[in-house]
């Protein structure tokens, strides 16, 4: 099987959406669809605002390991330096490894952001 979309219900989901979208290459799979495409245009992440729960998850509050949302960056320290310009706030980066660096931020909505730049590609054929 092959893996379509991740899921994430977040309390304003239009201004993430743009966000994403402005920030992380993003683009709407269709004018105002809640499913937003990276750049690959392999893998897509749908952002909504559930009506069945009272409130969204409060990733803020969350461990970054429970959840995060991992992204190549071929500079971890140019991208974590133009997302916290706008808005993201930085936990923790890691560069002193040569064949892997790596950064966790959060959106200004507090969902996690891991860049990580791999010398070797987690993806084996």
């Amino acid at each position: 099987m092959k893996l379509e979309h991740v899921a994430i219900d977040v309390a304003e989901p239009e201004a993430l959406i743009n966000w994403w979208c402005d920030n992380l290459g993003f683009r709407r799979s269709a004018p105002k669809s809640a499913f937003i495409i990276d750049d690959s245009g392999v893998m897509g992440l749908e952002v909504y605002r559930t009506g069945e729960t009272p409130a969204a998850p409060d990733y803020k509050a969350m461990n970054s390991m429970t959840l995060h949302i991992a992204f190549v960056s071929d500079n971890v320290k140019e991208d974590v330096d133009r997302l916290v310009k706008a808005g993201a706030t930085l936990e923790q980066m890691t560069l002193e490894n040569p064949s892997f660096h790596m950064a966790i931020l959060r959106d200004p909505w507090g969902v996690a952001i891991q860049l990580c730049k791999r010398e070797h590609t987690i993806f084996f054929k």
